[in-house]
């Protein structure tokens, strides 16, 4: 054993250094004490080399936010399991033109993630199309309706059942998805909006905060713009929002009342077809207690509905923004719920350290310092279900200058309170309440209702007892906005001016839409009760829903800006106080020592609402009114066409105000005092005659006479009447006659085809009119409007709208050889008249003569 352990010692001495014989005696030698081991340290995993120094933050999955501005998700198998919302938030900006601070740039949409062992892929999952989850066709379902794959992440490194990966560039760079920079097909180029790329020297991640339900990211994102290489500097501020597992349950919606709405397509082995429908937008509410709330007791719910309002709202203001919030109670308990809906202010950092206007979770009244004229309530939904997520309202400060144009122009005729540069605040805030309460009832999911306001008459708008009670529409979501109809000494006698504080229709849709179904389990279960509902209301106008229409309006029942179901006789007594206005604006408004710039303004909302009463008679040329019926019912008209008598009365009304306004409208003192020049108030003629000539209105007056129903215009008489209206005039010829005899025979000679020159003309003319429009509708508070805009979402949110951009047209066949008969009629009435008339009308009949015996030759 001594030998052995000796021999071993022998042949270790051999390999290791030569040390000094000393040392070595006290190796062999010396007492045996153990030395402590001292272990190589272990080395880092990846997944915490990376991480290390981060600020760690736990939410739907834990977020690394590192020293150098990097973001990094740690994602379990939970995760994976769950979908989320993805939304892109302005929360600063250096330019409003594309959107202002608070507003969403995209709407948010519908992500999940998936993982396999290379990458982490963010998907947009399908929602359009449905199928029921036992259906023997779900494998094929599954493979013709992948989720589609936005992004893939490489994976760092995993970790206790956690994948790492690297999400800075998705926030960090122009991802198109969540960019601010609107997106524009081809064919929209050339629109105003900001162009530009990003500069990835001056964009960085700022911020990171994670929540139970969600994760808040920061970002600050430079764009140089075109075509200066301008900077453009924003904050965004992008959220991922857990949704819950179990989504709320859907409710169908029907066109016959008006809430958002998004569409699905149904796939089942048990129907004959692909089933189309829609499912409403509405926040989830539920009874804090069931069993009262089916015995009819008014409930509180489980989660009301919660808007914050802005801390930078004038003190004078912030009250009645609030009131007009919780005014929307009164709908939702008719619906059954008790104290729905909520108004706060912001909190402090002290009362809720989390608040923060931006989160998703926090539904805000939103204040928006610049010039526009306008406010808007858009909200966001679970695609899955159509539940509201969160909704904002975008309450932008010129706003007051809009309802001050509007109370002033309408009203001043016949409320003394509103002849001033300056509102006293009560004034001011009755205008303020009505869109502020407007808006948020988009955020609750109702639409605009365009056809309110025609249930009522003008013996209604003047009743003292009726306004009071119903104001001036049946609905706040309407464009009925002040009692234009009134008259001097009506105020006095206690007609209401303004619109209600919630319609009666409102109501009825927030009933139909939040009331709770009696032992329904399923959408299909609730739909006889549903139906129910809006048959008991079928047979009362103030409960009807008129559609939106785009992009023209034919149906005149359907309006904007209209009051009544008379728009001849609206349109008359407004025009009589819009000449009291013209007579006394310079001396009810009159600031002295100051300039005519606000006179000239004001002159130009005048002519803003004269064009609102020109326009709602336009529809009736050519008019078609539309009716929403179902199997069954008496009503099997979808649609009638206006009747003759309408459409001749509509004809000489428009005629006889081009022949009159330039009387009032543009008396020339005023416009040389304001320096403003009569090129646009001559626009107004021409639209009316142009809209007698409008080859759409043309079209359906063909349409109607080929329809087969009763008392409508043959296109001949329409044509014959219209040309005897301009041509056949008694006595000397005005200048106004003169200017409609001219453009009338442009008009004819351009739609018949027979002169290019006129063709020229009246394209010109045509985008003239269309910028007239323009200008003259943009104090209409379009609120981002129903058809689309921000109340849309990824997933096909809409409105129920009707389009009318494919009316028929008459076909040339039939109209060339018309307008050529019209104009050989004209030559006869104006040889006729040639002799006649003074000086200035024989050198116009000789002038229009030669034009047309030319125009007869070259063809």
């Amino acid at each position: 054993m001594n030998k052995r352990i000796f021999t071993a010692c022998m042949a270790v001495a051999c390999i290791l250094p030569v040390f000094k014989a000393e040392a070595q005696s006290d190796y062999f030698f010396r007492s045996k004490k153990k030395k402590p081991a001292t272990e190589a340290p272990a080395q880092k995993s990846k997944f915490d080399q990376t991480v290390t120094g981060a600020k760690k933050s736990e939410g739907p999955f834990t977020v690394y936010f590192t020293k150098k501005n990097e973001i990094l998700f740690a994602m379990p198998d939970s995760a994976f399991r769950r979908e989320y919302l993805l939304s892109s938030r302005v929360a600063a900006t250096s330019n409003t033109r594309e959107a202002v601070a608070g507003q969403m740039s995209t709407s948010p949409f519908l992500i999940k993630f998936s993982r396999d062992s290379i990458n982490v892929y963010l998907h947009t999952p399908q929602v359009g199309a449905m199928v029921r989850e036992d259906d023997p066709i779900v494998p094929s379902f599954k493979k013709n309706f992948f989720d589609p794959v936005l992004k893939a992440f490489p994976i760092v490194d995993t970790k206790d059942g956690k994948v790492l990966i690297d999400v800075t560039k998705f926030f960090r760079e122009d991802e198109k998805s969540i960019t601010p920079l609107t997106i524009l097909p081809p064919t929209m180029q050339n629109a105003n909006v900001i162009k530009g790329m990003l500069d990835p020297t001056a964009s960085i991640v700022t911020e990171v905060k994670s929540f139970p339900r969600n994760v808040e990211i920061k970002s600050m994102l430079t764009y140089k713009t075109q075509p200066y290489s301008e900077p453009y500097t924003l904050i965004m501020q992008r959220s991922i929002l857990l949704l819950p597992e179990k989504p709320m349950r859907m409710r169908l919606q029907d066109n016959r009342v008006g809430i958002f709405n998004s569409s699905r397509q149904y796939f089942s082995t048990d129907k004959d077809k692909v089933e189309s429908f829609k499912l409403i937008h509405r926040w989830d509410l539920q009874p804090k207690d069931s069993a009262a709330y089916m015995r009819g007791e008014l409930v509180e719910p489980v989660k009301p509905i919660v808007f914050y309002v802005d801390s930078v709202f004038p003190d004078k203001w912030r009250a009645t923004i609030k009131q007009a919030i919780e005014d929307w109670r009164m709908a939702f308990e008719a619906a059954g719920f008790k104290n729905a809906i909520i108004a706060k202010d912001y909190p402090t950092k002290e009362e809720n350290p989390d608040f923060d206007p931006d989160d998703i979770r926090f539904s805000c009244f939103k204040y928006a310092t610049t010039t526009t004229a306008n406010a808007m309530g858009p909200s966001f939904v679970d695609p899955r279900s159509g539940e509201i997520i969160c909704a904002d309202v975008i309450w932008y400060h010129n706003v007051l200058s809009l309802v001050h144009n509007w109370r002033f122009v309408q009203t001043g005729a016949v409320d003394p309170r509103v002849r001033k540069a300056v509102f006293d605040d009560e004034v001011m805030r009755e205008s303020l309440r009505y869109v502020a309460a407007h808006e948020i009832g988009h955020t609750i999911g109702l639409m605009h209702n365009m056809g309110a306001s025609y249930s009522f008459t003008i013996e209604n708008l003047r009743d003292p007892q009726f306004t009071q009670k119903y104001g001036t529409t049946p609905s706040i979501m309407d464009y009925a906005r002040n009692n234009f109809v009134a008259q001097p000494g009506d105020l006095e006698r206690g007609v209401r001016l303004t619109p209600p504080i919630i319609g009666v229709y409102d109501i009825h849709a927030i009933n139909w839409a939040y009331r709770l179904v009696p032992g329904a389990k399923t959408a299909e279960e609730e739909k006889p009760t549903l139906n129910a509902w809006i048959a008991e209301k079928k047979d009362d106008p103030m409960f009807t829903f008129g559609a939106q229409q785009f992009p023209y309006t034919i149906d005149p029942t359907d309006q904007t800006e209209d009051l009544s179901n008379d728009h001849f006789r609206a349109g008359d007594m407004s025009i009589s106080n819009l000449k009291i206005i013209a007579k006394n604006m310079d001396k009810w408004l009159l600031e002295k020592e100051a300039r005519y710039d606000d006179l000239r303004d004001m002159h130009g909302q005048l002519m803003s609402q004269y064009y609102r009463h020109v326009s709602h008679i336009m529809p009736y040329i050519g008019g078609v009114e539309h009716f929403e019926i179902r199997q069954g019912e008496e009503n099997t008209l979808s649609r009638r066409f206006i009747t003759k008598d309408k459409q001749r009365k509509a004809m000489n009304w428009l005629l006889n105000q081009a022949r009159t306004y330039r009387q009032w409208l543009a008396e020339p003192a005023f416009l040389n005092k304001v320096e403003q020049n009569s090129g646009m108030t001559d626009l107004l003629g021409k639209a009316m005659v142009a809209a007698l000539f409008n080859p759409g209105s043309i079209g359906r007056i063909y349409e109607a006479e080929q329809s087969g129903q009763p008392g409508v215009y043959k296109l001949t008489d329409y044509a014959n009447e219209l040309i005897d209206a301009i041509f056949n005039v008694k006595g000397n010829l005005t200048d106004a006659d003169r200017s409609i005899q001219n453009l009338a025979i442009d008009l004819m000679s351009a739609h018949s085809g027979l002169s290019t020159e006129s063709k020229n003309t009246a394209r010109r003319l045509s985008e003239e009119l269309d910028a007239l429009s323009h200008k003259l509708s943009e104090d209409n508070l379009p609120c981002a409007l129903g058809c689309g805009g921000h109340h849309a979402a990824e997933d096909g949110a809409d409105s129920f709208f009707r389009l009318t951009a494919f009316s028929k047209q008459a076909p040339n066949e039939v109209i060339a050889p018309l307008l050529l008969q019209q104009l050989k009629r004209v030559q006869t009435i104006y040889r006729n008249r040639k002799a006649t008339g003074n000086a200035a009308d024989r050198s116009f009949y000789d002038y229009q003569l030669l034009r047309l015996e030319r125009l007869m030759k070259t063809n």
